[in-house]
């Protein structure tokens, strides 16, 4: 009995697991850097994701109560704070990955401006 409540924790884990999407796909980003006219290092760094098409209802066919509900719970980039939050998250650590790997800063560097674009959050600050 135990090993058929394992087996069937197993396939529902992987039933859940292959039905989560990504919700978006980063197609680019792009590191700048600048000096001030005080010899400040300042660095902006953009990540931009693919634009995702709407899934259609088919009027002519019956819908099924799974139909809806997986239409209802689509998320769109452009109209969801929460995967934008998220993105926003990702670009930070990318960030502090891009900083790093090209030694930009030595020490520590904040973020000063966050900007926001349909498909794209730019990141703008200065090495401290």
């Amino acid at each position: 009995m135990k090993k058929y409540a394992l087996v069937l924790i197993g396939l529902l884990a992987g039933c859940a697991s292959s039905m989560d999407e990504q919700p978006y796909e980063i197609n680019h980003q792009q590191f700048h850097e600048k000096q001030d006219e005080h010899g400040n290092k300042l660095f902006a760094y953009v990540v931009s994701v693919k634009a995702k098409n709407r899934q259609n209802i088919d009027l002519d066919k019956r819908l099924t109560r799974s139909d809806v509900k997986r239409f209802a719970e689509q998320q769109h980039f452009e109209e969801s704070s929460v995967l934008k939050l998220r993105l926003e998250d990702q670009a930070v650590e990318f960030l502090n990955k891009a900083l790093k790997e090209r030694n930009y800063c030595q020490g520590k560097h904040e973020i000063n401006d966050v900007v926001w674009r349909d498909l794209s959050v730019q990141l703008r600050g200065r090495c401290l």
